[in-house]
């Protein structure tokens, strides 16, 4: 990039380095051809007024040459030298361009390069008049070396290179401290990125600033947390499998070693396969269990308008027969005709899960166990409540509850013996509310009892 800006640096410097000579050349000719076309008027005139004194018009002429620095002819009609302040051209006939046209009665100039030096020629007409008429009876020559204005421009040239250099030199430095400042956020950014490459979850790149330099940080910085959270939560998950599953494997191997010792008889046989079986059976949960986490986030919606008292009422009446066999009494508040966009049966799936925690996690401590469910509609939304009596959670579980695999196994909840299952069911409940733009909140007491609450935007 540096390199590019050099060259397009270094570019510019020599086109108008290129431009300005140009144009000072172009200024310094224009005003020496100026002042050379006023000394040749002046020499005409002193000639016309001294034809008859010759001598006198050479001297003229020769101090006018010396003061112009230029050599100067006067030619008569025939185009023969009769002055010349270097005595050289004397009697001889001239036939260039500006000799030719001057006779003719009109002044021309013309640039030339003799003997590699530019040299400015031009002549005018001498006239003279004669009552109505004017009378072309010669004509001056006078030829300048430009060497004088040529040194100027190579000392400007010069110059012109220096403080070019200077310049450059300054705005390289000046740009290569500004790039570095710009492009070091840059630098630290990749850096990031190569240690997330490399394994190092979590890494934060220093040095926010604002604009979308220091944004992209931030949200890098947040990506590279928020993988580091999910990294331990996949630990955590595999530990907690590999702990899941060890459990049963063991239990097969023991009961199997037992079976192969001595004779046992058919109903011993019976007994040990069954508990194989119910083993077997808890490991297959485990397996849905898994395949239920990792498809949480590939969850697809079908959107439709739908009756939500409807779909409240289906559930409900599903998960009657379970909720009387422990004893919870179930109870929807009446409604009718409250209609919003969503997936039926992701949303029945939302309702079965809260149900089902409702009646897994009753106090059976309590002489009465409930789960009440309520729909109200504002002017802003539609909220549905899940109220329950049971265990309740604790408040340094609350923030947790939501999070797939998470369960409160152990400390002050005591569970009874009906709980079953692997804390994947709010995560599915929260992946499918998000999914769905809908809010849910939980309020919950130990031993109280717990109230989740759907929020639906109107």
């Amino acid at each position: 990039m540096l390199i590019i800006f050099s060259i397009i640096l270094i570019l510019t410097f020599l086109i108008f380095g290129r431009v300005i000579l140009d144009k000072y050349k172009t200024t310094r000719i224009k005003s020496e051809e100026i002042r050379l076309f006023q000394t040749a008027n002046i020499v005409a005139d002193t000639y016309k007024g001294n034809m008859e004194d010759l001598v006198f018009a050479r001297i003229m002429v020769k101090s006018y040459g010396k003061q112009a620095n230029a050599r100067i002819l006067v030619v008569d009609s025939n185009r023969e030298v009769l002055i010349d302040n270097y005595n050289t051209y004397i009697g001889k006939t001239l036939n260039n361009q500006e000799i030719i046209s001057s006779i003719k009665g009109q002044s021309k100039s013309g640039l030339y390069k003799i003997e590699d030096k530019e040299v400015l020629q031009l002549s005018v007409p001498i006239a003279l008049n004669i009552g109505y008429e004017t009378k072309i009876i010669g004509g001056v020559l006078i030829s300048a070396s430009l060497e004088q204005i040529n040194e100027d421009i190579e000392d400007l040239r010069e110059n012109m290179l220096k403080i070019s250099i200077i310049a450059l030199t300054l705005a390289l430095i000046l740009t290569a401290l500004v790039a570095n400042r710009i492009t070091k956020p840059l630098r630290n950014l990749s850096r990031g990125v190569e240690e997330i490459t490399l394994g190092h979850l979590g890494y934060e790149v220093k040095g926010s600033r604002g604009g979308e330099v220091g944004q992209l940080i931030k949200t890098f910085n947040q990506m590279s947390h928020k993988l580091k959270a999910i990294e331990e939560n996949r630990k955590k998950f595999i530990n907690s499998i590999s702990h899941e599953l060890k459990t049963p494997l063991t239990s097969i191997k023991v009961l199997i070693e037992s079976l192969s010792i001595g004779n046992n008889s058919i109903e011993t046989y019976r007994e040990y396969l069954k508990d194989i079986y119910g083993v077997v059976e808890r490991m297959e949960n485990l397996v849905d269990y898994l395949m239920t986490s990792i498809k949480l986030e590939d969850i697809t919606l079908n959107i439709k308008k739908e009756d939500i008292c409807q779909i409240l009422e289906d559930t409900v009446k599903i998960i009657s027969p379970y909720a009387e066999k422990y004893g919870v009494r179930l109870s929807l508040n009446s409604c009718q005709g409250i209609y919003v966009k969503c997936d039926k049966d992701r949303v029945k799936e939302v309702f079965i899960n809260l149900i089902d925690n409702a009646i897994k996690y009753r106090d059976e401590g309590k002489d009465y166990n409930y789960c009440s469910i309520s729909i109200n509609t504002t002017g802003k939304s539609i909220r549905i409540t899940v109220e329950d009596n049971g265990l309740g959670i604790p408040e340094k579980d609350m923030d947790s509850i939501f999070e797939g695999g998470f369960r409160v196994l152990e400390g002050d909840i005591k569970l009874g013996k009906g709980v079953k299952g692997y804390g994947i069911g709010l995560a599915v409940v929260k992946s499918i509310i998000d999914k769905h733009k809908w809010n849910i909140y939980l309020d919950s007491s130990l031993g109280v009892g717990s109230t989740f609450t759907i929020e639906i935007p109107l």
